[in-house]
Order: structure tokens, then C-alpha cells, then sequence
């Protein structure tokens, strides 16, 4: 004999409020990364999912270790498919998952909280730890109901920022972790008390009546040990640091001596759009033509963006005078050197030290400290900006002639790999133009001039910052560098040269800084919002790294001498390569034909990860088993969103086409909670009618024509106004009138299930297009009537 089953509302309201408990108590990590959102996004879905599993396991009656076990398998597939793409940590995707977790284990370590997205992400470590936390809360807290012991759990969730965090995981998030808990005192204690039996008393007392014995030994029980947690809560983390526990292995960041930073902001789009043109920087020199104001440099291209990639900046290395001589660059090579007395404005807030690139000193107040690589100066002390900073340097212009006998072809050692990486996913288009464009050159530094040109002169290409596509990941490079594209910013000119370049074996990198300044005295110069610009710098043996410029004539209108060097011959363009709307996948190849230069030199390895995607392995055993179970989801899901929505299309026509009007008003009612339209219980159907007619609108109107919020009242559906009442009339004549009564009615040839049509359809009419969407989907009268069974 099967065991009686309860309602399930109980059981989902304790797994509900366990799953918001869990998760509210990991926003407190959020200091942890820049964009919170990417831990606790997915972390949010997994809880419900958790949630909704345990208590449909326990409602059924399954075995405790069944419920248990089902949750970690869901936690699982769900954390695996965040991660890698995969159902199952199987294979490479196991091999990929771990791997992921080592990443943001070392980026903890190394990089200061928060940390951006930008470098190697620390979220998978998060989302991990999030999941483990969350299905550990549901199963000790409803499972096995022990409340007390999950509350354990969300103290060490809680915990870690307050070790580890200089701010704290602050009180918002503690506030609603601890509220939660309290509930869950709450309701386990009633849920235990409950086991005994009736309570004694009269039948109308309940849990919640004063006086009650239950809800007095309820405030006993759950009172003591919620405050008691909740205390401990609040001095525990206080003496995390002093044990220096370190749950996570999250470091600060900080070395000795040594610090790491995270990328400066690329995307100058929004400044650059700013109708006002802000004053920034100030420069007296004794340079008759300042141009080029260098930021930062960006070395890592990950497919996605261009980040500043790890820095490794030692204590002194600092701008306190002269620097060493830049990298690369001979001493064959004629300069000439000039001096800059800096001033920079309150408006520029920058952690990054805008600097002449190549330099030979720069002296500034404060602990700003350059990395030797590259050559660009960052904050070393918190709070350190560049907001009414002074300073002074000595920048240095190297004349490299227009033969190109100082730009030889780099040596294998001559700079980091990262200078040189191009991931697997770049689009073909990218290496094809590459290849095809720079098909006359003979070197190098010929292959450098002939991109400069393609993208200045002969590729057809437009500056236009409205026009341009946001970002310069691989989706925009491919839809850029298309024929149908070709419009775009200095990013994205500077993105597309640097890849295309390290496709050719050329080092190259972006900088961000600022164009040209405008003289507004004798020798004073000033910079401003409206002057930021990115551009590329590609390395040769004999120059160093070396300015070029891709951006048009619209926004830049000269080239450095250098680069002015005609090439002969010209590359070719071709015509058969994707557009942007018919670009081949990233993981495929474009011939374009045959490169027979004798030049040609190896192309660098493609970036396909530790699992050697991007190589055609043909379809593995668990992708398939993968997307049969992801067919069955989708399947399941469709269910879920279809079922309901089948079941209301089938009540509401059993119901008009019945005959009977407590059938019809009871389709009234069902319609009324689905759209959100106020119903009372326990009210007469006139007393009820008095409130819907202020929500009926105009049925007939074109429904794209009507307004968000439609006008209603009976004035505005007086046909519907009238089918009301008659339904009402026949609702009561059913009910009060004596056996044998014949109903009175004004218009005796309208049938009733046509009035209840004509109501029905009037206030659907009278909501906005968003409750009419959701009383279709998600209808409440639906799931209401399957938690009361």
C-alpha cells in the first residue's frame, strides 16, 4: 500500500527558502571578482534547479541518500556545463574543468582583490565552491533536517571574505543569510513539533495564535540557537585572520616587494562619444611637434579582448629618474631627446602614468613603478592616482630614416611568446587577409607597411565611431575585416593589425594613450578627452618596438616617416572570402591560394588549449551521449513550459462548453489569477463583478495596436460590461433561486457560454502584453491547483 502523500507546498517552501539562504550567503564573495555576476548568475540558476530536484525527491518518498546523491549528480552536470560546454566532467572536459580550477587557483594567488575578468578568470573556482556550498545547505538542512549543521555550512561561507577581504563580505549579504536561517529554524522546529500530533486546545487555534504550546516552544528553540549563530557568525571571522586560515588559497595579491595589476580599460568608446571636450593633461616642452601620449600597453589577446596580461613589477623599478634603454632598440640608431614638465587634471583619474614611449627618465611623486617589458607605469599604492599629479620626463625620438636598415626580422628570443600567441579561434578571414595582402613583401617590415596601407588606403576602409561595432573579440575582427563591414574605431584598427601581424610572425601589441595635443601657448600643449587613441606597436631587431597607424585619414591624418616607405607591387584583396554574415566557423580553414614567397617564414602555433581543441577529431563517444541528454532536457524543459499552458487551453474549453454557470464563473475566476486581475474568495459573484468591471477593455482592438496599459471600465467595453452582469444573474439564479425558477434575462438568444467568452476575452484585453504572456506560460491557476493536491 502506497504511503500518503502530503501537499507539496511545505516541502518546496523549505527547499526555496534553503536555496535563497545558500546563495544569499555567497554574495559575500562578491568582492572577489570585478564582475559579480559571473559566479553568481549561474550559481542562482543551480540553486533553484537544486531545489526544485530535493523537493520533488522528497515529496515522492525517495531514500535519503537517493535525494542526496541526485543533487551532487545535478550539481554536477550543471558546474560542468557552466565551465566547459560538457554534461559530464568526462574525458577532456574532466581534464578541462580541472584545469579551469587550477587557473583561477594560481590567478587567486597572484592577482589583488577584485579581480577582473580581463586576466585568468578565478569565477570557475567560485562557481565550484558556490555549488558544493549550496547542495551541501539543501541536503543537511531538508533532507536530513538538521538545520543547526547547515547553518555550520554558511558560517564558512561566510568566513572567507571576512578573512580574506580588506572590506569585508559586508551586511547586506549576512543580513539576508541570517534571516533565512532563522526561517529555516522556524520551520524545522514547527515541521518537528508537528510529529506529535494534534495540538491541545480548541480546534481553531494554530501555529500562530498567541498562547499556542507549539509556537512558544518554537521561539524557545529556534530563538536560542539563531542568535547564538548568528553571534558566532559575527565574531568567528574576526579571528580568521590572526589563525591566517586560508580556506580558498585567495591571496591578496601582494608579494614582497612585487606587485600585479589588473588591465587598464580598453574600450574608450564611451569618452570618446561624450558631446564635451574635457581638458586632461598639460604639457610645457621644448618638442616642437608632440604627438603620441602612451597609457598602458596591452600584451595578451585571449579571442575575447586585448588585456594587459601578467605583470610582474619589482619595488624598484620606480619613476625617480633616469630608465634604462628601451628594448631593442640599437644604439646605431640617431636620437634626440626632449624634456616635458607634466600637469594633469582633476578629471583624469587613472592608475596608469600617460608617459612618452620611448623614454629615457620620468620622474614622479608617489610609488609609480613601470615594468621593464614594456615600459608603461602603474599605481603601486592603493589610492594612488593621477588626478592633480606633476611631474617630469625626458622623452626620446629615434630617427629611423626611410630605408628600413634598423628593422630587421625578430629573433626567436627576442620577446615573450604571449607577444606572439594567436588563439585557435581567430577566424580564417584574419590569416587569409594576412597572408593575401602582404603577398609582395620580402620581409617584415615591408609585410608592416603594406597592412598599414591596406587598412589606410587600398582595403576601403571608414572611420566612424557611430557606426563601428562594439568590442574587438573575434565576432567583431571577423565582421570588421569583411567586405560588408570595414567600418570602425581606433580599436578596432589597432586590434586587427596587432592580430593580423602575429599571424605573420610579427610581435605585436596595443597601446592606449592619446593622439595629438593642441598648442594653446608658446611651447604649452594641452590633451584632452576627445584625443584618446590605441594603436599598434610591432617589434623589429634594430628598432624595438615601433609605432604604426592603421586608422584612417579621418581620424588620424599623418603616418610616422618611417612607415611612409613604398612597397612594390600590391597585395590582393580577394573577393571569395566570408562576409560577416557568412563567416566560416573559427575551428575551419579559407584557401585563398598558394603563397610562394621565398620569404615565407613558419606562422606561429595556434592557442588550441590543453585538450587540443581545434583540430578535426570528428565527433568523440561523450559529445554524443552529451547532446543526446541535452535533447532530453530541452525535451523535459519544453514539457515543463508546454504542459501547463495545455492543460489551462483544456480546462477553459471543458468549462465554457459545460453549461453550467458555476463552470463559467469558475473559468472567470481561473482567467482573473492568471492575468493578475484582483479576485476575492469568499465574496458574492456581484460583489465580485463590482471590481472586475473596472479592469475590462475593449476585446476587439487590434492587439499590436493597443497601448502598454490599455484604457479600461465599462464605459470603454460596455458590451462586455453587459455580458457580465448576465453571467453573474445566471451564477445566482443557479445558486439561490428556488428548484424550477426560470432565469429573467435581457437578451435571452446570448448563450452562456458566449458571455463568459466575451468577459474572458475583455480582460485579457485590459492587461499589458507582459501578464497576458505570463497567464499563457505560467498559469497561476495551473500550479496553484497542483500544490494544493
Amino acid at each position: 500500500m502506497s504511503r500518503h502523500r502530503g501537499p507539496i507546498g511545505p516541502t518546496l517552501l523549505v527547499s526555496v527558502v534553503a536555496a535563497l539562504t545558500a546563495w544569499a550567503a555567497l554574495t559575500s564573495w562578491h568582492g572577489f571578482v570585478v564582475e559579480r555576476g559571473s559566479y553568481l548568475a549561474p550559481l542562482a540558476v543551480l540553486a533553484v534547479l537544486v531545489a526544485l530536484l530535493g523537493a520533488v525527491l522528497r515529496w515522492v518518498g525517495a531514500p535519503r541518500w537517493v535525494t542526496a546523491l541526485a543533487q551532487l549528480l545535478l550539481g554536477t552536470v550543471l558546474v560542468t556545463r557552466e565551465i566547459t560546454g560538457a554534461l559530464l566532467p568526462l574525458g577532456g572536459a574532466g581534464t578541462e574543468l580541472w584545469h579551469a580550477v587550477e587557473t583561477s587557483l594560481d590567478s587567486a594567488r597572484q592577482y589583488a582583490a577584485p579581480i577582473s575578468a580581463s586576466v585568468p578568470p578565478v569565477w570557475p573556482l567560485l562557481v565550484v565552491l558556490g555549488a558544493l556550498f549550496i547542495v551541501l545547505v539543501d541536503i543537511i538542512a531538508c533532507t536530513y533536517h538538521r538545520v543547526p549543521v547547515a547553518g555550520l555550512v554558511l558560517l564558512a561561507v561566510y568566513s572567507v571574505p571576512s578573512g580574506l577581504l580588506d572590506t569585508g563580505p559586508g551586511w547586506g549579504s549576512f543580513a539576508a543569510a541570517a534571516a533565512g536561517f532563522l526561517v529555516l529554524l522556524h520551520l524545522e522546529s514547527r515541521d518537528h513539533l508537528l510529529r506529535w500530533g494534534r495540538t491541545v486546545g480548541p480546534e481553531d487555534d494554530t501555529l500562530w495564535r498567541h498562547g499556542n504550546p507549539l509556537r512558544e516552544a518554537m521561539r524557545a528553540g529556534a530563538g536560542r540557537i539563531g542568535v547564538t549563530a548568528t553571534a558566532l557568525a559575527l565574531v568567528v571571522p574576526t579571528f580568521v585572520p590572526v589563525l591566517a586560515v586560508d580556506v580558498l588559497d585567495l591571496g591578496t595579491g601582494s608579494g614582497d616587494g612585487d606587485i600585479r595589476i589588473r588591465k587598464p580599460i580598453a574600450d574608450m568608446r564611451r569618452d570618446l562619444e561624450r558631446g564635451r571636450d574635457v581638458p586632461l593633461i598639460r604639457i610645457s616642452t621644448d618638442d616642437p611637434a608632440p604627438s603620441y601620449l602612451r597609457v598602458s600597453v596591452l600584451n595578451r589577446y585571449t579571442g575575447d579582448e586585448w588585456s594587459s596580461g601578467d605583470r610582474d613589477v619589482a619595488s624598484n623599478d620606480v619613476a625617480d629618474g633616469a630608465l634604462p634603454r628601451p628594448q631593442g632598440l640599437s644604439p646605431d640608431v640617431p636620437t634626440t631627446t626632449y624634456d616635458y614638465d607634466v600637469s594633469i587634471t582633476d578629471a583624469f583619474d587613472s592608475t596608469w602614468l600617460p608617459t612618452q614611449f620611448p623614454a629615457a627618465a620620468v620622474d614622479a611623486e608617489g610609488d609609480w613603478r613601470f615594468d621593464p617589458t614594456t615600459m608603461d607605469f602603474l599605481a603601486a599604492d592603493n589610492g594612488l592616482t593621477t588626478q592633480g599629479l606633476d611631474y617630469t620626463m625626458t622623452g626620446i625620438d629615434p630617427d629611423y630614416g626611410t630605408d628600413g636598415r634598423f628593422f630587421g626580422d625578430p629573433q626567436p628570443n627576442d620577446v615573450p611568446p604571449e607577444l606572439l600567441r594567436v588563439p585557435g579561434t581567430v577566424p580564417p578571414i584574419v590569416r587569409n587577409l594576412a597572408d593575401s595582402v602582404t603577398e609582395p613583401a620580402r620581409d617584415d617590415y615591408e609585410r608592416a607597411l603594406l597592412l598599414q596601407r591596406w587598412f589606410r588606403q587600398d582595403g576601403g576602409f571608414t572611420y566612424d565611431l557611430r557606426r563601428a561595432p562594439d568590442g574587438t573579440g573575434n565576432e567583431t575582427l571577423a565582421t570588421f575585416l569583411a567586405r560588408d563591414g570595414r567600418v570602425g574605431y581606433c580599436e578596432q584598427y589597432a586590434s586587427a593589425m596587432a592580430v593580423m601581424a602575429r599571424t605573420l610572425g610579427i610581435p605585436a601589441r596595443v597601446a592606449v594613450g592619446f593622439l595629438e595635443p593642441t598648442e594653446i601657448d608658446a611651447g604649452v600643449w594641452e590633451y584632452s578627452s576627445h584625443d584618446l587613441h590605441a594603436w599598434p606597436e610591432l617589434y623589429f631587431a634594430g628598432a624595438g618596438w615601433v609605432r604604426f597607424e592603421p586608422t584612417p585619414s579621418g581620424r588620424v591624418e599623418d603616418v610616422p616617416a618611417y612607415s611612409r616607405v613604398p612597397v612594390a607591387g600590391s597585395g590582393v584583396d580577394p573577393t571569395d572570402l566570408p562576409s560577416s554574415s557568412s563567416q566560416a566557423p573559427s575551428g575551419g580553414t579559407t584557401t585563398v591560394g598558394p603563397n610562394q614567397r621565398p620569404s615565407a617564414k613558419p606562422r606561429p602555433e595556434r592557442d588550441t588549449g590543453a585538450d587540443g581543441a581545434g583540430q578535426d577529431q570528428g565527433i568523440p563517444t561523450p559529445v554524443l551521449i552529451g547532446g543526446g541528454i541535452s535533447l532530453l532536457v530541452l525535451l523535459l524543459a519544453a514539457g515543463a513550459l508546454g504542459g501547463p499552458r495545455a492543460v489551462r487551453r483544456r480546462d477553459r474549453q471543458h468549462r465554457l462548453a459545460s453549461g453550467d454557470p458555476d463552470q463559467a464563473w469558475a473559468e472567470l475566476r481561473a482567467t482573473a489569477r492568471d492575468l493578475g486581475v484582483p479576485w476575492t474568495d469568499g465574496r458574492s459573484p456581484r460583489e465580485v463583478s463590482t471590481v472586475l468591471v473596472d479592469h475590462l477593455a475593449d476585446p476587439t482592438t487590434d492587439p499590436d495596436r493597443r497601448p502598454e496599459r490599455p484604457r479600461t471600465g465599462p464605459e470603454v467595453a460596455p458590451d462586455a460590461t453587459d455580458a457580465l452582469d448576465r453571467l453573474v444573474r445566471r451564477v445566482e439564479h443557479a445558486r439561490y433561486a428556488r428548484p424550477g425558477a426560470v432565469a429573467t434575462l435581457e437578451r435571452a438568444d446570448t448563450s452562456l457560454a458566449t458571455d463568459a467568452a466575451l468577459v474572458v476575452a475583455s480582460l485579457e484585453a485590459g492587461v499589458t502584453p507582459r501578464a497576458r504572456r505570463r497567464a499563457v506560460w505560467v498559469p497561476r491557476s495551473v500550479w496553484q491547483a497542483l500544490l494544493r493536491r
